[in-house]
């Protein structure tokens, strides 16, 4: 699979890059919740290459789901504020998306300048791929590089509109993120284990299917594992699952139940409040108001087994309510065994969820790689065509 990149030695002086990323992550008191190794702060190492090079750069993402108005609440301020740390520079914000004011701003750009745009989708057109937009997008700069493999799954016009307009290519870290699953496509090391969390089925139903027969064992926890806990009529009492997914479990348990593995214990809550009586217990002995918070070390101890003997893994999903602390045990252990493997096993994470709580453990290092593409890793996985990566294809 060959896509279009800058080559080390383009000469980008003087020109307008039109740069898609993703920094579409939790805000909590007015600041962007972005650690060491965050989406922000990896793509800002690619932004500063751009501005060595004596480039434009102009800066374009989603925040948010404002549904097409302008929200202040999904304002890009803590993006700029973030930027403008890791840069060390002051990173303006256009709070024209497109039109003449937002290209005044970027034909006064200086060589090695950076401007953010204000919110993709405060324009109702970004979601519906408008080529309308896509153009005025375009009349911002002299080429196209999109840096956001999380996105690459969604037919949005700063995805692929845009690409029938300028000369487009794949930043540094789209190409490494492809170039990496297209390898653990083509034939991973076995054994092959993929670990699942998360809540629904039906995200993740197409790359079971696509690589059920290259694992050896598939090791499920989080809403995930309530989902086939209720496929084989086991009670749940208040936890959450997903419904539509039951039917689907029961197919892939009646097909490939030998490889499916699920928690033989779980960390039990009465309920959500923060005094709520916790117990651990067997998943055939919850009570009608308990909820099913995490996965047991019965349960982790297996799992822990499984992945000792792989040298190929794939994680996608927490294993637990990993918000609160008292039930972030079991994620927190499978990061671990995942990350004690490394030398020894090809390990790859992803999931919106999971990258966050291996980077505050502070092992983003300790695996082989991680995808910053939730939905997008697993549509990659699953084989389909991703609309991002085809109209960079050539």
């Amino acid at each position: 699979m060959r896509l279009r990149t800058l080559r080390k030695d383009a000469p980008l002086g003087g020109k307008r890059v039109l740069l898609r990323i993703d920094a579409n992550v939790p805000v909590k008191k007015g600041r962007a919740v972005d650690g060491m190794f965050g989406r922000i702060a990896q793509v800002a190492v690619d932004i500063e290459w751009l501005l060595q090079k004596g480039a434009r750069v102009i800066l374009m993402t989603h925040f948010g789901r404002p549904d097409g108005k302008r929200v202040s609440a999904y304002s890009v301020r803590p993006v700029a504020k973030r930027l403008s740390q890791l840069l060390n520079c002051k990173v303006p914000i256009c709070r024209e998306i497109v039109g003449e004011k937002a290209e005044r701003a970027a034909a006064r750009l200086p060589d090695g300048g950076v401007l953010l745009l204000e919110n993709l989708r405060f324009d109702p057109r970004e979601e519906k791929n408008s080529p309308s937009f896509a153009q005025a997008l375009g009349r911002l700069a002299d080429m196209y590089v999109d840096d956001a493999f999380s996105v690459a799954h969604r037919s949005h016009a700063s995805i692929d509109a845009i690409a029938d307009i300028l000369p487009s290519y794949a930043g540094p870290r789209f190409a490494h993120e492809v170039e990496v699953l297209s390898r653990l496509m083509r034939a991973p090391k076995k054994p092959f284990v993929l670990c699942m969390g998360g809540l629904k089925l039906k995200t993740k139903l197409p790359m079971l299917k696509r690589l059920l027969p290259s694992v050896e064992v598939v090791l499920i926890g989080g809403a995930l594992a309530h989902t086939f806990f209720a496929a084989k009529g086991l009670p749940l009492g208040a936890s959450a699952f997903d419904e539509e997914g039951v039917t689907l479990a029961k197919e892939l348990i009646r097909t490939w139940g030998e490889k499916i593995q699920l928690p033989s214990d779980v960390v039990v809550a009465s309920s959500l409040r923060e005094d709520a009586r916790i117990r651990l217990g067997t998943p055939e002995s919850i009570r009608h108001a308990e909820r099913i918070m995490d996965v047991g070390p019965e349960t982790l101890k297996r799992y822990a087994e499984s992945l000792s003997r792989a040298r190929t893994i794939v994680w996608n999903g927490p294993f637990g309510y990993c918000e609160r602390e008292a039930f972030s045990a079991g994620t927190q252990a499978m990061a671990r065994a995942i990350a004690d493997r490394i030398g020894e096993a090809f390990t790859v994470v992803g999931g919106g969820d999971t990258v966050p709580v291996i980077d505050g453990m502070g092992l983003f290092n300790k695996f082989s790689f991680v995808s910053m593409g939730g939905g997008a890793m697993l549509d990659f996985l699953s084989g389909d065509e991703l609309p991002g990566v085809r109209v960079l294809m050539g």
